[in-house]
């Protein structure tokens, strides 16, 4: 059976110890412990050390960074002043509220997903619309290289190959523009590319062979297999679910109130939990959704509610004052039952089952932040906790159900409709304004499998504009004149320049030519063989991929081809195991410094066009 690598390495790549000569196996148990101690430790500074680099990487490219786009710090401002709708801005990407006879009420609507904005409140309730966007842009991306570090440590791969494969996607990737611009767009991703590692690493964690290579006659068996878990319980919890799923469509038609809508959206959420619950047969697995209500809903809830009154919030503060103190005694008072408790906590917290269930509650907010990643789910169908590839897919559908009926519900508060209306209405715009120019076509619809050929000659062919003599955003000889003087090109000269980025995009192979390490990840498939986080990192890319190729637009405006930040994290396992599978570290170092090379570029060309 051909392995990754060929070592007996655990999830952090530290090397594999085995007793020899005359040393008892008390102390070869201490030595190990220490060795593996030592070895976490050093993998921690390495983490750290690549946060601290790629901050400072991501700061000093765009150290005065100016936000024209804050589309989520208008929101979150709003929904602290308890209103759903903005102050309309004096940019685009917002669609207008009308009154009754079809004037403009000065307010609108984002078509956004709300998780970034979500993320925004705490830092908007202390500076409002004085939040400097662009800086927590910097400082979240440089957390998820450090996500991307901690994820990549259940793989089974050297530590070089970790190492490498985290610096690619901190400095190697678009995710280094990403964060270097910052804007509304960019700030998106940023968030949902945090979450979806987060959900990627919570699987591996749960599944420690995913991607150790198996026949595929076996992988066909399992597939085959089936093993209705939890019973008939399981069967109506899930006929409840949509029936009453369906119900909400019903309702969004008879124009039934938020607070209803809410109400039925909550009673979604807790069948989605007690499914989570039958499935796994343990009650451990409600910890995920309390810890997720706690942190995503809880803090968020306490700033809403203080912004309307201040009396609120000392209620609360009271509280939880009480429940601290009265921790406190209960664990001088009953400190063994205490412990116990807590021991009991962990082993429910880090079974399998919750670790799946908060793989999919880490996806679902990830969706929530960039609608596309919806379409990756089946990489949790494949990989993570649960036995089988129903209990997987269950257990993760459960956790993801909570955030995505959030989502719905939030949005027809928000617009009346459960699906945003604001896409379209943008889409119709964006047909009016430049439309022709970037090859639009008001006959097709927003996503229509139409723009597949187009775009897909931009993910992969896009080059930047050789000796140019025009600077624009448009393709084609528009804008500014460039080297009207005669002057000598240079490589940063944005008036005679010998090469600028095509704002329509990059090659994604170009602008990143490490994702050629991914295919090598299939190298078992010349044996007959496949691993489970292969197969399932791929599967996720190409579906997420296709349905970004298939709106019409491709991001506009940008280096490289920044919707690849909605599949970068599942592309990541490829491109670890591929680099492991070669059996060359050189090739692996070349095309890394090579994508960090072109992305620098890339990045700093963004900047000085102030795009």
């Amino acid at each position: 059976m051909e392995r990754s690598i060929t070592q007996a390495a655990g999830g952090d790549g530290a090397p594999g110890l085995k007793a020899a000569g005359p040393v008892g196996a008390e102390e070869f148990s201490d030595q190990a412990t220490e060795m593996l101690d030592l070895a976490s430790l050093r993998h921690m500074w390495c983490g750290i050390g690549l946060v601290v680099l790629c901050l400072v990487a991501y700061y000093v490219s765009q150290p005065n960074g100016n936000n024209l786009y804050l589309h989520f710090v208008l929101q979150a401002q709003a929904w602290l002043d308890g209103h759903t709708a903005i102050p309309m801005p004096q940019y685009q990407d917002v669609m207008p509220i009308l009154d009754s006879s079809g004037q403009p009420t000065g307010f609108g609507i984002i078509p956004f997903p709300p998780l970034p904005a979500w993320v925004l409140l705490p830092f908007v309730s202390m500076w409002h619309l004085t939040t400097n966007q662009h800086l927590l842009a910097t400082i979240f991306a440089a957390v998820d290289v450090g996500i991307a570090y901690w994820m990549l440590g259940h793989l089974a791969v050297r530590h070089n190959i970790r190492l490498l494969t985290s610096l690619f996607l901190g400095l190697g990737t678009v995710l280094w523009y990403t964060a270097a611009i910052g804007s509304t767009w960019f700030w998106a991703h940023i968030v949902a590319v945090g979450c979806l590692l987060l959900s990627i690493g919570l699987a591996l964690a749960a599944d420690g062979d995913a991607a150790e290579p198996r026949p595929l006659r076996s992988a066909a068996t399992a597939v085959r297999e089936f093993n209705w878990p939890g019973g008939w319980s399981a069967v109506g919890l899930l006929v409840a679910l949509g029936a009453i799923g369906e119900m909400l469509f019903v309702l969004e038609g008879a124009g039934t109130p938020a607070a209803s809508m809410a109400a039925v959206g909550i009673l979604l959420c807790l069948l989605a939990v007690a499914l989570a619950v039958v499935v796994a047969g343990r009650p451990g697995v409600l910890v995920p959704f309390v810890v997720a209500v706690a942190i995503v809903g809880g803090l968020p809830a306490v700033l809403l509610a203080g912004a309307q009154s201040q009396a609120t919030v000392g209620i609360i503060d009271a509280a939880l004052v009480v429940l601290i103190v009265g921790l406190w005694w209960l664990s001088r008072r009953e400190g063994d039952r205490a412990d116990r408790a807590l021991t009991s906590l962990s082993a429910a917290v880090s079974s399998p089952e919750s670790l799946q269930v908060a793989a999919g509650i880490m996806f679902g907010l990830a969706v929530t932040a960039r609608l596309t990643i919806l379409l990756g789910f089946p990489f949790l169908i494949l990989v993570g906790g649960g036995g089988t590839w129903l209990r997987r897919a269950i257990l993760a559908g459960a956790g993801a159900a909570v955030p995505l009926v959030t989502l719905l519900v939030v949005t027809y508060a928000t617009s009346g409709h459960l699906f945003n209306p604001a896409y379209d209405y943008l889409y119709h715009v964006e047909l009016g304004e430049y439309g022709g120019v970037l090859n639009y076509n008001p006959a097709w619809s927003i996503t229509d499998i139409r723009y597949i050929p187009q775009n897909l000659g931009i993910m992969l062919f896009g080059v930047p504009r050789i000796l140019p003599d025009f600077r624009s955003v448009y393709p084609g000889n528009y804008g500014d004149a460039l080297c009207v003087a005669g002057s000598a090109r240079g490589l940063f000269d944005v008036n005679c320049p010998l090469a600028m980025p095509e704002a329509t995009g990059t090659s994604l192979l170009l602008s990143s030519p490490a994702f050629l390490l991914a295919p090598i990840a299939w190298r078992p498939i010349r044996r007959l063989n496949i691993d489970r986080a292969t197969a399932g990192a791929t599967i996720a890319v190409v579906a997420i991929a296709i349905a970004n190729l298939m709106h019409f637009s491709q991001g506009w405006v940008q280096f490289g081809y920044r919707f690849s930040n909605d599949f970068v994290p599942f592309a990541l396992i490829l491109v670890a195991l591929g680099a492991s599978r070669l059996g060359r570290l050189w090739p692996v170092v070349l095309l890394v410094a090579a994508s960090i090379a072109i992305n620098f570029w890339g990045t700093m060309w963004g900047v000085m066009l102030g795009w």
